[in-house]
């Protein structure tokens, strides 16, 4: 599924100096990649996970992962790819969570870190779809 599958590129050049500043920062929690589209964010990620053979989940985010239960279905999905030895799936966001989300997304999270091998690569492609608002883009 191209949904939760990282791309696979051919003929693709190394960008060895922005390689390099991956490296450095991947001493810290998180890395953000930003820029306009057609930039090639995705073939730098895609690229970089490839040439350090690093494990990764990977997300390709669009508008219809504004929906909370659509989000955290296709994230389980990814982790159940990026991690198919862990039987038991993560939860799905039903009616009886939503009165507790953020209760949920602590767990949930919880859950998928404690499935990915370290170190963990998370890749949540084309975030920039997804619309404003959407709970998985809202930081409270």
């Amino acid at each position: 599924m191209g949904k939760i599958s990282r791309p696979i590129l051919t003929g693709t050049y190394p960008r060895k100096r922005l390689f390099a500043l991956l490296d450095r920062m991947r001493e810290r929690p998180v890395i953000w990649v930003s820029g306009p589209p057609g930039c090639g964010k995705t073939t730098l990620i895609s690229s970089y996970l490839e040439a350090r053979k690093l494990p990764c989940l990977w997300y390709q985010l669009e508008a219809g992962d504004a929906d909370a239960a659509t989000f955290f279905y296709f994230l389980g999905q990814a982790a159940q790819k990026a991690a198919p030895r862990k039987r038991k799936s993560l939860p799905l966001l039903t009616p009886e969570y939503l009165q507790g989300i953020p209760a949920f997304t602590l767990r949930y999270f919880q859950g998928l870190y404690d499935r990915l091998k370290i170190p963990g690569i998370v890749v949540f492609d084309n975030y920039q779809d997804v619309p404003a608002g959407a709970p998985c883009t809202r930081s409270s």
